[in-house]
């Protein structure tokens, strides 16, 4: 009788951790979102600092609306800093759906001049840029969601009719 107890012990509170782990998991884990540049404006330039326009492009594949209230992030050319962007803008990315947000860009003296000096660099001139941009969304119930996304930009032949970042893979 004793095993019996033991053993049935044993199955609950392995089905209890397990059930304990699943909700952890739900509960402060970042969800599945996807940020992409969906364009890019030149703001004011000054000679140390550069401002940019950006709408990002927020995809969010789950089943539940998604309520934003900010978004901090950083944009990196060619594996270098480059810039860094804010938005306090609210919005809701419905289920299954996206929804664009306003932000204003950054960059420096410093930022620029790395970016002039990889391209003197590349002999014949750069035909395409390699971008990351990365950072967190902040959601309005607390907390935050981490995103990152990468591609290639490509310039002249091959590009798009405004110079649209090219996709790296797949859709998700």
């Amino acid at each position: 009788m004793d095993l019996r107890k033991r053993r049935s012990v044993g199955w609950f509170s392995a089905i209890g951790a397990a059930v304990l782990a699943a909700g952890c998991a739900n509960l402060g884990g970042d969800m599945p979102v996807s940020v992409n540049v969906s364009d890019l404006r030149m703001g004011t330039a000054g000679v140390f600092e550069q401002q940019y326009f950006v709408k990002l492009r927020i995809q969010n594949p789950t089943d539940r609306d998604l309520a934003l209230k900010g978004v901090a992030f950083d944009l990196e050319l060619n594996g270098k800093a480059f810039a860094r962007g804010t938005s306090g803008q609210a919005v809701v990315v419905p289920r299954f759906g996206s929804a664009l947000v306003d932000a204003e860009m950054l960059s420096t003296l410093t930022g620029v001049l790395r970016q002039l000096n990889s391209v003197a660099g590349g002999g014949e001139g750069r035909k395409s840029f390699d971008y990351r941009i990365q950072g967190r969304l902040y959601r309005s119930t607390g907390g935050s969601v981490a995103f990152s996304d990468q591609g290639e930009l490509q310039l002249g032949a091959g590009a798009g009719a405004e110079g649209a970042p090219a996709p790296n893979g797949p859709e998700n």
